[in-house]
């Protein structure tokens, strides 16, 4: 992909994720972050993807509150971007993307909540736990598996519909 286009698609999805992580801050570990920057990733190739990752999370981050976390959640979340690349166009079955996709998002959660964690002195296995387990009445329910499922399905979902344009247009599938 020529560098102008791939600025350009990494632009676009890193004011889309930042304007969207914002807008959900209300619902934690609800974002569109994690699929659209596997779809970037998918549309703009593994560097793309990183950098798209990457720069969300940071640059949202400055609004929410930078912390020792803004590097951990950047950094994955730019491994999520370059994994989302490879998962779009080595594989076309639906039910092996959303399962690749899922297993990608909860390597995420499970990166960052055990480095994060465990640098408070919270044990992997308490950090990894907490994931599963509702955090409190006003998060009456599991942040991991919410994050999880709500990104891996939508990710499905922006994979189909770009796949189901390009063909319109095109005569082909990507």
């Amino acid at each position: 992909m020529r560098f102008s286009l791939s600025v350009s698609v990494a632009s676009i999805f890193i004011a889309l994720n930042v304007i969207g992580r914002l807008m959900l801050t209300i619902l934690p570990n609800i974002s569109p972050v994690a699929p659209l920057t596997m779809l970037g990733g998918y549309i703009g190739g593994p560097l793309a993807g990183f950098i798209i990752g990457f720069f969300s999370m940071f640059i949202s981050d400055m609004f929410i509150g930078v912390g020792p976390w803004t590097i951990v959640t950047s950094f994955f979340m730019g491994l999520l971007g370059i994994i989302g690349s490879y998962i779009g166009k080595y594989y076309r079955d639906r039910v092996i993307i959303l399962v690749l996709s899922y297993l990608s998002v909860l390597l995420y959660d499970i990166s960052t909540s055990v480095i994060l964690m465990y640098s408070f002195g919270v044990p992997p296995f308490i950090a990894i736990l907490n994931l599963f387990l509702p955090v409190s009445i006003l998060v009456p329910y599991p942040m991991g598996p919410a994050h999880e499922i709500t990104s891996s399905l939508l990710f499905l979902a922006l994979l189909n519909s770009l796949n189901s344009y390009i063909g319109d247009v095109y005569g082909e599938v990507v």
